[in-house]
Order: C-alpha cells, then sequence, then structure tokens
C-alpha cells in the first residue's frame, strides 16, 4: 500500500491525532507485529519506514501509513524520512524491536507537551532489568571517563562520581543525552533539527543531542515511561564493534574540530585495545566456547576500525 493510499485512509477515520510513532523497520516483522498490536490507540497515528521495502513488513504494517524505502540508509536518514510523514504536533520515534504500551507513548508525549523537549522513557530487558540508556554528551573528557575507564555496571565505592551511564532515575530529572531507540519531541523540534544522516548506526544521537543541549533543549528520563528491548552493550558484533569506534571520532570531530578529535582518537583507540585484549584473554581460557571467542573477533574488528578512525579527523 502506498504511502498516500494509508494516509487518505487515515485521514477518512476522523479526527487528527494526539502522536505519531515513527517506527523503524527492518526486515522483523514479528517485531513489527507486536508493537503495533500494542499501540492501538486512537489518539496515535503509526508511521512505518519500510526499510529495503520488504513485503512482509509492508503485511503487517497494512493499517499503518507505510513509507517504503528501497535500500538501508540508516536509522537517522530513516527517521528524517518518517518525520516528513507524519501529521501530528508530536513524534515519537523508535526502533522495531521495543515493546511499549500506548500509555507509555502518551505519558512521553505529555511530558513534551508540559515542560520538557525531549522525553525518553525508562528502558527494561526481558527479565524486567533496567538497562540504562542515560548518556553523556560525547567529549574527550566523557568518553574518557563513560567508555574508556569505568565499566558499564556502577562501582560501590566510585558512586559519589557523576557518571551518566550509571544513572537510574526513580523520578522525572532532567538529562544531557540518552539512547535513541524511543525519544518523543515535537515535530517541529525534528524539522528544524532532523538526525544526522553521515553515521549509518550508532553515534548519531550522540550528536543531535550534543546540538540540543546547544540550543538549550530540556531533555527529561521519565521512568514513568516503560518499554521493553533486548540488547545494549551486551551486544557485541563484528560490524556494530566498527561503527561505534569509527563514529566516535567522527562525531567529536563534527561537534568540536580537529583538536578533540585527536585526544578523543587516542581514547578510542586505547578503549577498543582494552576491550580486544581482555575478551581476546577470555577466548584463550575459554577455547571451546564460541560465544567467547565471536565477541573477541568482533573486539579485534573494532580495535582494527578505532585504528583506522584517523581518517575522520581530517
Amino acid at each position: 500500500m502506498t504511502v498516500a493510499a494509508t494516509a487518505d485512509r487515515a485521514s477518512e477515520r476522523g479526527a487528527p491525532r494526539r502522536a505519531s510513532c515513527v517506527v523503524v523497520a527492518f526486515h522483523r516483522a514479528e517485531a513489527l507485529a507486536r508493537l503495533v498490536g500494542a499501540l492501538t490507540d486512537p489518539q496515535i497515528e503509526i508511521v512505518v519506514v519500510n526499510v529495503e521495502d520488504d513485503p512482509a513488513v509492508a503485511r503487517v504494517a497494512k493499517n499503518c501509513t507505510v513509507v517504503p524505502v528501497t535500500r538501508n540508509v540508516g536509522y537517522g536518514a530513516a527517521v528524517n524520512i518518517g518525520v516528513r510523514h507524519v501529521r501530528s504536533p508530536f513524534v515519537v520515534f523508535m526502533n522495531d524491536d521495543v515493546v511499549v504500551s500506548s500509555t507509555s507513548v502518551l505519558r512521553l508525549v505529555d511530558a513534551v507537551a508540559d515542560a520538557a523537549d525531549v522525553a525518553v522513557p525508562r528502558v527494561e530487558d526481558d527479565d524486567g532489568d533496567v538497562i540504562r540508556t542515560i548518556a553523556a554528551v560525547p567529549t574527550p573528557a566523557s568518553l574518557a571517563r563513560e567508555w574508556l575507564l569505568l565499566p558499564d555496571a556502577p562501582v560501590r565505592v566510585l558512586r559519589q562520581l557523576r557518571v551518566e551511564k550509571w544513572r537510574e532515575p526513580q523520578a522525572p530529572e532532567p538529562v544531557s543525552a540518552a539512547s535513541a531507540m524511543m525519544v518523543a519531541t515535537s515535530r517541529s523540534l525534528l524539522l528544524d533539527e532532523p538526525l544526522p544522516e553521515d553515521y549509518f548506526l550508532y553515534w548519531e544521537e550522540s550528536e543531535w543531542f550534543w546540538r540540543l543541549q546547544h540550543r538549550h533543549t530540556r531533555v527529561e528520563y521519565r521512568p514513568d515511561a516503560v518499554c521493553r528491548h533486548d540488547g545494549g552493550r551486551d551486544d557485541v558484533r563484528p560490524e556494530k564493534s566498527r561503527l561505534l569506534a569509527r563514529n566516535a571520532v567522527r562525531c567529536v570531530r563534527r561537534t568540536q574540530g580537529r583538536g578533540p578529535a585527536l585526544v578523543a582518537y587516542a581514547i578510542v583507540v586505547a578503549w577498543n585495545l582494552r576491550l580486544a585484549l581482555v575478551d581476546t584473554v577470555r577466548e584463550l581460557l575459554r577455547p571451546n566456547d564460541r560465544v567467547a571467542s565471536a565477541r573477541a573477533r568482533a573486539r579485534r574488528a573494532g580495535f582494527g576500525a578505532a585504528v583506522v578512525a584517523a581518517r575522520e579527523i581530517r
């Protein structure tokens, strides 16, 4: 079904929607069906950006506004394409593999309609444990602190330090940046400050939040809005490791210039060298563990990408 036909059908059904969910769908029809099924609320318009124009995705999204995209343009570009097709004042953009209720979506929208410019939810894994998604805006100092020096899990004796990735607010709180697996904001803000499209995946939200901070935009973490997602930093793959390493340097270069990017480059190389060494040792200690071997290969791929990321500084 074409975008125009789907939009016309939605218009015939009546009143304007309060919010539009822009879902970037990439060949995960089953996950998308679960998500779309949870968002059946007359206040919510669903816009599905069908990356690589998957027929299975189109069938699942037949009652949504479907935007077919013939190639994989990356997450930021796909969100921006979807935003151009929404017809409501508020947008909640998300991955296709999150699980969220319409109640949580509308709570985020209420936060943006009230005092926030951007709102992000509490994210949980399939066991109901919190996935920490708060992040620092990218600078050489935050890269050294949040990625190179400190582990992902909080360290009891260092709790007096303000480490963004360790934060887990129990009430609404302003934050600098967060994961972009699900984000609520206004359509006007996204049209004025679209997601960067030069990353393909990973770190595009870091640059976006950097730019929002310099616009004095209020970003709120909202623990009363919950979505479920399985993944995060425990998802270690070669291509992901390469993109994380390269794009970290690219992000600092684009936001702060060549000097800070040189410092960031050294930090990113050291960070990926540490990861590669630790997981290679684990691989050697557990030679029959396929998970350990796959993880070590991914880490070595990340280190290789970090070394050649020097070209990003030019």
